[in-house]
């Protein structure tokens, strides 16, 4: 890919509230948002799988072969997303078709550590040029983990416990929510310090780029529900410097205001 293609497909990736709405319109017409699944409507077992399968109807009635011949023999993503597995979180709000384009992991709490060796094929081995580590609004996880889960399960123990270390930059200090939104800041500012840890020498080569990010579905960054925040690339904590960062050059300062934040101290 040459470096023009790659500078698109970042920016496509980064100017997100601009192609939010277009992209979960398009999503729910080829029958990935089926109507009754995408308000969030409790069903029964059976409504669930009925759901689920017409929906996939719906989906292939939209697309004919040509759309899958791309990918027959292999997958060529230009993202590597670490994401919650919050289902309120989800590949539509980047405004571009997922397929062969987002190579996505997910857990609770979007750790790294939790799902690494996912996380190692898509940055070593397809190799996409960006990690994102997406948080967002209201995690469960974070939430958890910053309170009693001694009665948990013991997997759900073990997926929380390797968050208990994000917890250790909360000094106490303002309301609950306060302290849990910017934890949830903090979880990917953390998550972020390990991936450059282990992909280090890629990033010393600029063979790729590790971003964090938040996905405020409830407006805790003051720029609308739905936005993508940046709020870390390669470390850097600090907005101000995360605005002339080179990787966003190609936005516009106006999508780059609206796309850059922190509501936690850097760590």
């Amino acid at each position: 890919m040459n470096m023009k293609i790659e500078k698109k497909c970042i920016m496509l990736a980064l100017m997100v509230s601009a192609l939010f709405i277009w992209g979960t319109a398009a999503f729910a017409s080829e029958g990935g948002g089926h109507g009754a699944a995408s308000t969030g409507k409790a069903m029964t077992k059976k409504e669930a799988i009925k759901a689920a399968v017409e929906g996939n109807s719906q989906f292939t009635s939209h697309h004919d072969l040509n759309y899958f011949e791309p990918y027959q023999s292999g997958q060529s993503p230009n993202l590597t997303v670490i994401s919650c597995a919050d289902s309120r979180v989800h590949t539509p709000l980047f405004g571009m078709d997922p397929h062969n384009n987002i190579f996505i992991i997910r857990n609770v709490g979007n750790q790294i550590r939790n799902s690494e060796g996912s996380v190692d094929y898509g940055v070593r081995h397809l190799p996409t040029k960006i990690l994102l580590v997406m948080g967002h609004a209201g995690c469960g996880a974070v939430k958890a983990a910053m309170g009693d889960y001694s009665s948990e399960t013991t997997g759900i123990k073990a997926e929380l416990d390797t968050l208990i270390p994000v917890l250790a930059f909360d000094k106490g200090e303002g309301s609950f929510t306060e302290r849990w939104n910017k934890n949830v800041e903090r979880n990917v500012d953390y998550q972020v310090a390990y991936a450059l840890q282990i992909y280090g020498d890629k990033i010393d080569h600029d063979e790729m780029a590790v971003v964090g990010a938040v996905y405020d579905f409830k407006d805790n960054y003051g720029k609308g529900r739905g936005t993508l925040v940046i709020t870390n690339i390669n470390g850097q904590s600090d907005p101000n410097k995360i605005m002339n960062d080179p990787l966003l050059k190609e936005l516009s300062k106006s999508e780059i205001v609206k796309h850059v934040g922190s509501i936690a101290p850097a760590l």
